[in-house]
């Protein structure tokens, strides 16, 4: 009887170290490809500018990255867990840097939409999870909006043609100096940012993300930053319904005796989608504006709209999809208006060489006129042929 009862012990104190025990992984992207990127610029007074590049650069389907995830059980339904993410060139294997000086642009903290910062960092989080109560993150990393805009077609793509995502300038020489094309290119991801996300619940779900560093004080030198989101989804059946919105506000390295002055920037966003066997049709819709702010006054800056139609088929080993979109942009209200209207196309297809590997050849075209002279515009246009390795 005492050996029976030294057993069960034994067993149930390996039981509880095992449940302990902290699961590491390495995962990653790695998409190397062939691209060529044309870009056409016509003058209001019809003079065609041709820029070409092309390359063996990769992460076209994908921004290729390495990274660490680990959890461990806590017992009782909770769990804690860590992410670190590192992007890189595909090229060259190096590790994706901005070195751009830091602005109101971008929070001063690496918060823009390029998929590494200063450092490289894409994510790196610390975050608690309870099965009954949710889970929170803190850190940098993607907002909420970026899934709801990036969409589930071809999602998050670096080519131009996808109308809510693909970032999309113009310059004097074509369409007009005006705002990014992409609604979300200043809220992709966020540093010092802590996440909520709500457990499933009759198929709704809930985010919220914070974080703010930002003073509205005069005397406080140095770059301030805030950012605030919340979103919904609701999944019936084939149908994922997913909104929200987020505001981030940043400003300059400011002197200490210089008066207060930041940039605001909200973003809004929904989609829609029907998911049933092979088949996924997606509508999403998207809108951002910008305003500058003082102590006292708040004044509109620009602005961006943007939609798009997806939709993709499984045939076999092929996963054939298109986007078509429309939006526009508008920067400073002068009397040279800078308001524009886009248009944008995505095609493509993905075959399947395993359930890691795919080989992709993409196709997109994505054009901006001026409002006020249909002469000027800027039209860009992107083929891409890869092979995809997820691991």
């Amino acid at each position: 009887m005492k050996k029976s009862l030294l057993a069960l012990a034994a067993m149930g104190a390996f039981a509880g170290a095992a449940q302990a025990q902290s699961s590491v992984s390495v995962y990653g992207i790695y998409d190397g490809a062939y691209n060529s990127l044309n870009t056409a610029e016509t003058t209001s007074a019809g003079v065609k500018v041709n820029t070409q590049t092309a390359g063996f650069t990769g992460s076209e389907s994908a921004s290729s990255r390495i990274g660490f995830r680990g959890v461990e059980d806590l017992g009782g339904g909770r769990s804690a867990n860590f992410n670190l993410e590192l992007g890189f060139n595909a090229g060259t294997g190096e590790v994706t840097t901005t070195p751009a000086a830091l602005t109101a642009t971008n929070g001063g903290i690496a918060t823009g939409a390029t998929q590494g910062s200063e450092t490289g960092i894409r994510t790196a989080i610390v975050g608690i999870t309870d099965k009954n109560l949710g889970s929170l993150a803190l850190g940098r990393q993607l907002t909420g909006m970026h899934a709801i805009l990036a969409g589930d077609v071809w999602g998050g793509n670096n080519m131009v043609g996808d109308m809510t995502y693909s970032s999309f300038t113009s310059t004097a020489s074509g369409a007009g100096v005006t705002a990014n094309g992409r609604v979300n290119s200043v809220t992709t991801r966020s540093s010092n940012m802590l996440t909520y996300t709500s457990p499933t619940i009759m198929g709704f779900a809930l985010r919220a993300d914070y974080g703010n560093t930002e003073n509205t004080a005069s005397n406080q030198p140095g770059i301030q930053y805030s950012i605030a989101g919340a979103y919904a989804t609701y999944t019936y059946g084939p149908i994922t319904v997913k909104a929200g919105q987020i505001q981030a506000k940043s400003n300059e390295a400011l002197a200490a005796t210089a008066a207060y002055a930041a940039s605001k920037t909200t973003v809004n966003g929904a989609n829609i989608m029907y998911r049933a066997k092979d088949l996924t049709v997606q509508y999403t819709i998207g809108n951002n504006k910008t305003e500058s702010l003082s102590a006292t006054t708040t004044t509109w800056t620009s602005g961006v709209r943007a939609q798009k139609l997806s939709a993709s088929y499984q045939i076999g080993a092929f996963l054939p999809f298109v986007q078509y979109g429309m939006g526009g942009t508008e920067g400073v209200r002068t009397a040279a208006n800078t308001a524009t209207e886009d248009r944008a196309i995505q095609a493509g297809t993905e075959y399947a060489l395993s359930k890691r590997s795919s080989l992709y050849a993409a196709y997109g075209n994505q054009q901006r006129s001026l409002k006020t002279n249909s002469t000027a515009k800027t039209e860009r246009t992107e083929f891409s042929i890869g092979l995809r390795h997820t691991f």
